[in-house]
């Protein structure tokens, strides 16, 4: 009995001590912005990922005034991975697209004038 009581008081204490993910929540705030700014929520490949980012930071600010500071730690680290990913999604769809057009003016410099 006294061993549950210790373990249950040590698991307590464990989930109090994770300190407020206060940085966390902030960087994966300036995540969503950088995918934002880049335009992500115009490539479709990327604005999925940007919802799902914005809305995992809406839920790690949630768990954080919940107090369950270890969950929105990672939830707030969720959200700045799929933002990420959307902000590299869209860099990848603008660089394809100005390749594309410069491929396309190329072959058109390229080709004999009548």
């Amino acid at each position: 009995m006294r061993l549950v009581m210790f373990l249950g008081a040590v698991a307590l204490s464990a989930c109090a001590s994770f300190p407020p993910p206060n940085e966390a929540v902030a960087s994966s705030m300036a995540s969503v912005r950088g995918a934002e700014e880049v335009g992500a929520a115009d490539v479709p490949k990327a604005a999925l990922q940007l919802q799902l980012a914005q809305e995992e930071v809406q839920k790690a600010k949630q768990l954080l005034a919940d107090g369950e500071n270890e969950r929105a730690y990672y939830m707030a680290l969720r959200a700045a991975n799929d933002a990420e990913l959307a902000n590299a999604l869209a860099r990848e769809n603008h660089a394809a697209n100005a390749a594309s057009q410069a491929a396309a003016e190329a072959k058109a410099a390229a080709a004999p004038n009548p």
